[in-house]
């Protein structure tokens, strides 16, 4: 393992229990945090992407999923539950 002098610190806030859950995890696979957290900066670094995808769910709306003119011809059907 190479040691570098110059290294900056990172210091941030995590749920503890997501800590030990990848502790754990990083243990099996024979990492330790700094190194983790250095391979997922290294993979933004050279993909300059997060490697994940990231989204905000949003339920649409009626219209949204079927198109503003979704309700044409509804009063032709047959009522069968009535």
């Amino acid at each position: 393992m190479v040691v570098r002098a110059n290294r900056a610190r990172l210091n941030l806030s995590i749920d503890p229990d997501l800590k030990v859950e990848v502790g754990e995890i990083l243990d099996e696979i024979g990492l330790d945090y700094t190194t983790a957290i250095n391979l997922y900066f290294n993979k933004i670094k050279h993909e300059q992407r997060i490697p994940f995808e990231i989204s905000a769910r949003r339920n649409l709306t009626v219209n949204e999923f079927l198109g503003s003119n979704w309700s044409e011809g509804l009063e032709n059907l047959d009522d069968v539950w009535g």
